[in-house]
């Protein structure tokens, strides 16, 4: 995790390691889904989520129970506080935008799960990054620019999570008339 500090920084990297095989296979196998049945898109950082699962594994549990419960066609849009403080859903519809209208973010104390029900969008991990807007800690939130972005097309049949370690830019539109997307966020205390 970057300090407060090292966003001052010219130039950052994000360090995504491809993961041990162990974290990958336990990332793959499902074992912490708790019956809510949508696949880990495989740009996810398995040690990572492996790590964070299993310091936090009670939150995690508590979410992924809840999100299996729900109706996600027909949630209504809003937040819903999980755990007060450490844990909270927010169903979003929205017209994804142009790349150059959306902010590549970087947050410290919270995991971003995200995942896009319907709709034509994309979301990119970018490196190479220039601090664009100082850390923001009300808000737990950095901007950055960056000329070096991994775009992924997201849709229903996977869901991202994006760490403190990655440099993210979510809701991009992928084409001239991409109607209105449907997502979900979670976000889930970080634990160092």
């Amino acid at each position: 995790m970057l300090a407060a500090a090292s966003l001052a920084a010219a130039s950052l990297t994000s360090s995504r390691p491809a993961g041990d095989a162990e974290a990958r296979r336990w990332m793959e196998s499902g074992v912490w889904d708790n019956g809510w049945h949508v696949a880990v898109h495989p740009s996810v950082n398995p040690d990572e989520f492996y790590g964070q699962y299993t310091k936090n594994k009670e939150l995690w549990d508590t979410m992924f129970s809840y999100l299996a419960t729900l109706d996600l066609d027909s949630l209504p849009t809003g937040r819903i506080d999980l755990v007060p403080g450490r844990c909270w859903i927010k169903m979003s519809e929205y017209t994804p935008r142009e790349e150059n209208d959306v902010n590549i973010e970087q947050h410290h104390n919270f995991i971003d799960l995200q995942y896009t029900l319907r709709g034509e969008e994309k979301m990119g991990y970018a490196y190479d990054v220039t601090v664009k807007n100082e850390y923001n800690p009300k808000k737990d939130v950095a901007h950055f620019n960056s000329d070096s972005v991994d775009w992924f097309v997201a849709g229903p049949e996977a869901f991202y999570l994006f760490f403190p370690t990655d440099y993210h830019q979510p809701s991009v539109r992928t084409s001239d008339n991409p109607g209105v997307s449907r997502k979900l966020v979670c976000k889930i205390e970080y634990i160092r």
